[in-house]
């Protein structure tokens, strides 16, 4: 069969199970309109820590109980006799607001999680010893998967002469079959793309995506599959295949990860094989472009003691094959800087810190969901040896590193977290390709539902591979400007919000918020291609935040009206962004 009459069919289905799932989702919210708009608390019915703020009385006592109950069994050495697994539907027919004609009949149509889907998320089995901690990993790890809204796992009923315990293991699903419908206004560029993503294909935790795109750099047909528990086990497969306006991308991956602290070895590799156009930009236009073909191949493995005194080391070992070509495209025949070939082949090892520090929280960066903010420290550093004799054009030593780590400051809800990361090439005439990124982000409770929130983020380079660019604009947090709209060698960011979280919940559909803010920004050095820098550039602005607790995934819809203060007097006085990001 054709690939262009497999595209055909699979857009002629995509769009049956597009105007199904709009249609479902119409109805809900016409049932609703009877009713009223109501405060809210999360939708499943409990009350969560926000953003660091301490608990209540009642909520610290309930608490204190459990972990005492949690203590008393570690302590005795309890094993699980056990595991109860109970899946609750989209919405709650015990609540009367929810148990509407239209609401029910949605959980009806709706394929409810295998219980042996749940089960081969956890991290305990029948016959293992309790811990509370492995118990809050197996949630985390729930929650990770997308298609869970809430979790509850906790120890049920004890037998104190056999001393065991049985695990009871509560979810609540979230709708899964949802409309890929997103349209992206930032920058003065817009973005849109049409299609289905269900997370979990008849319950089974399988996701499915067709999805027709309309980017800014391109337009693409995807499809794409994914399997966390490949025929039942530990092994996690993705495929995915992009037909481009500018080329394609086909990806494979299989792993058998560390999917635990306690995990002992991993194995997994992954295969790339894609074209397309790379356009370089300035002063938010395009300004060169050139043709990029990459091929790339990773086989990797590792091993661990397990965790450890509250920490995991890991080391890891691989081998990889990156191949990047470039040339002239039809409508650029001569392009002012078009980058050389490279290809790199090399083994490599790393090694990982993990310290285990997670807090649930609320109210952060979402609204209305449960969040695993990690305090922990996270470090990954590897080094590798490109060769001319393993294939290589070239020798060289590649060198990376990522670190992350959070910190609770006391006080009234006021908390910072830190990532950073490094990389950089030693070849025959020097260091290529040198990037040092870090962000730190600091939160302070200031209101019951409120919340200040800055972020300030840098990014520097050096003799940066010919391909890449270090942009700033609207696309990338400079809200007040056009996309892409300064180049250089080096960025710096610092964006300060005012977080309202409100109790609005219309429909229970959706959880409302808004937001003011200010960014400040800045790039630095020379792009061969680009104008000079316009120094340091102010907006500021004010935005909606949607976020649903009933949908599969964690994302924001945002709609921003942003303005900028200085920079090119060309530019509009008014910017409006209109996107879905991962976080408030």
């Amino acid at each position: 069969m054709k690939i262009s009459n497999l595209s055909t069919r699979a857009m002629r289905g995509c769009r049956a199970a597009l105007w199904a799932s709009v249609t479902v989702w119409a109805l809900l919210a016409a049932a609703a309109q009877g009713q009223d708009v109501e405060t809210s608390a999360p939708a499943d019915g409990s009350q969560r820590q926000a953003a660091a703020e301490p608990a209540a009385p009642d909520d610290a006592a309930l608490a204190a109980r459990d972990a005492a109950f949690d203590a008393q069994l570690e302590q005795a050495g309890a094993t699980i006799r056990a595991i109860n697994v109970a899946v609750d539907n989209v919405f709650d027919p015990s609540n009367p607001k929810e148990d509407k004609p239209l609401y029910r009949w949605a959980n009806k149509v709706h394929f409810p999680t295998h219980d042996s889907v749940i089960e081969s998320a956890l991290l305990f089995d029948v016959g293992d010893r309790y811990s509370r901690r492995v118990l809050d990993e197996s949630a985390r790890a729930l929650r990770g998967r997308g298609y869970i809204a809430d979790v509850k796992i906790g120890p049920g009923g004890y037998d104190a002469v056999a001393n065991t315990v049985a695990v009871d293991v509560r979810v609540r699903d979230a709708w899964t079959l949802a409309p890929e419908l997103k349209y992206s206004h930032k920058g003065g560029a817009s973005e849109w793309a049409i299609g289905i993503d269900d997370r979990n294909l008849f319950g089974t935790g399988k996701q499915v995506r067709i999805i027709e795109k309309q980017l800014i750099d391109r337009d693409e047909t995807l499809l794409s599959y994914g399997d966390p528990n490949l025929l039942g086990s530990r092994v996690r497969l993705n495929a995915e295949y992009t037909d481009a306006s500018d080329g394609y991308r086909h990806v494979l991956a299989a792993e058998r990860p560390f999917y635990a602290l306690d995990t002992r070895w991993m194995l997994g590799g992954n295969l790339l094989n894609q074209q397309r156009i790379d356009p370089m930009y300035d002063l938010g236009k395009q300004i060169d472009e050139f043709g990029h073909d990459v091929k790339g191949f990773s086989l990797q493995g590792g091993w661990s003691r397990g965790f450890v005194d509250g920490r995991v080391s890991r080391w890891l070992v691989g081998a990889t094959s990156s191949e990047d070509v470039f040339y002239p495209t039809l409508d650029t025949p001569n392009p002012v800087l078009l980058p050389e070939n490279r290809k790199l082949v090399y083994p490599w090892v790393g090694w990982e810190l993990l310290v285990d520090d997670h807090r649930e929280m609320s109210e952060l960066n979402d609204i209305g969901r449960t969040e695993d903010v990690s305090f922990g420290t996270s470090l990954f550093v590897s080094l590798g040896f490109a060769d001319t004799s393993f294939g290589s054009d070239r020798n060289a030593t590649l060198l990376s590193t990522t670190f992350q780590k959070g910190w609770d400051l006391g006080g009234r809800g006021r908390m910072l977290t830190m990532n950073a990361a490094g990389s950089t090439r030693d070849e025959a005439d020097g260091f290529q390709n040198s990037i040092v990124e870090a962000a730190a982000h600091y939160y302070v409770r200031n209101g019951e539902s409120r919340l200040f929130a800055a972020t300030a983020a840098f990014m520097a380079t050096n003799n940066l591979d010919a391909e890449s660019q270090v942009l700033l604009g609207g696309d990338n947090g400079l809200r007040g400007y056009p996309l892409r709209y300064q180049a250089g060698e080096s960025r710096s960011l610092l964006s300060v919000e005012e977080r309202f979280f409100t109790d609005f919940y219309p429909w229970r559909l959706f959880r409302v918020g808004y937001a003011a803010f200010l960014d400040v920004g800045r790039v630095s050095g020379t792009d061969p291609r680009a104008s000079s820098s316009l120094g340091t550039l102010y907006d500021v602005g004010l935005g909606l935040r949607l976020s649903s607790p009933r949908a599969s995934g964690k994302s924001v819809v945002h709609i921003d009206l942003a303005f900028p203060l200085n920079g090119d007097p060309t530019i509009d006085t008014m910017q409006l962004i209109i996107e879905t990001k991962g976080s408030f």
